[in-house]
């Protein structure tokens, strides 16, 4: 992936002082309004000949944006120092177990920024990475949601139990999430789209959330489902 075309995370990577340069072929207002953005940020606003844009970058609608470093656009983190500078009390990661869909990664990234996560977890191998389709999906939450990649899921909620945190697989044999009584620290895990948690994760947990459902189809996308979840645990508050 070489650009970024949606103007929604055009803008929060202007935004988030992303490095790179904002390429503009069509002046409409929205792009006008981005690159007037875009300026005031420091960031380098080139005109394009929009032949030469449509060829580069299909998707877009006048403008792109070209990060310095494509491997940089997300909030890379490493998990051991995040957890050595974490002193709230309360926390909430996720943690999303071999998510294939660069859609539903996106979708999740875009909760995760809504509902406040501290942090997102995911597998550095067999796991969504198409930053484009991910920055779309997100809306721009990409720039600005924390994301650890890492080498050992098993290892790394090790490493959050021992940090204070709690963990719970997503898993319809689970406790009902409305009810349960959940400590200040959690680790929520999110498992891969038909599969669910895998075993080895699950067994690592604390326990298990479920939410509860009441009509025919078997469950919820996990995007969707992941949504719910943040949702209600972050209504309890983690100040």
């Amino acid at each position: 992936m070489r650009y970024v075309t949606a103007f929604h995370g055009i803008e929060e990577l202007v935004r988030s002082g992303a490095k790179g340069a904002l390429l503009v072929a069509v002046e409409g207002p929205r792009v006008r309004k981005i690159a007037e953005a875009a300026a005031k940020a420091g960031v380098p606003v080139r005109r394009v000949d929009h032949e030469w844009l449509d060829r580069a970058a299909p998707d877009n609608r006048g403008a792109a944006f070209e990060p310095a470093d494509p491997s940089a656009l997300d909030k890379a983190v490493d998990l051991d120092e995040f957890l050595a500078a974490f002193d709230k009390p309360a926390g909430l990661v996720l943690v999303l177990d071999h998510l294939s869909d660069p859609h539903n990664y996106g979708a999740i990234l875009r909760s995760a920024d809504v509902f406040g996560v501290d942090l997102v977890i995911t597998p550095d191998r067999r796991a969504a990475k198409e930053t484009e389709v991910v920055a779309r999906a997100s809306a721009g939450a990409l720039a600005w949601v924390p994301v650890a990649s890492v080498p050992n899921l098993p290892r790394a909620l090790r490493s959050l139990k021992e940090a204070g945190f709690w963990c719970y697989a997503a898993n319809m044999d689970g406790d009902e999430l409305r009810g349960a009584d959940l400590p200040g620290r959690v680790a929520l895990v999110m498992g891969a789209e038909g599969a669910g948690v895998s075993r080895l994760l699950r067994d690592t947990c604390d326990g298990a959330l479920r939410i509860p459902q009441r009509g025919h189809v078997d469950s919820l996308n996990v995007s969707v489902a992941a949504g719910v979840f943040l949702y209600e645990l972050a209504s309890r508050g983690k100040d």
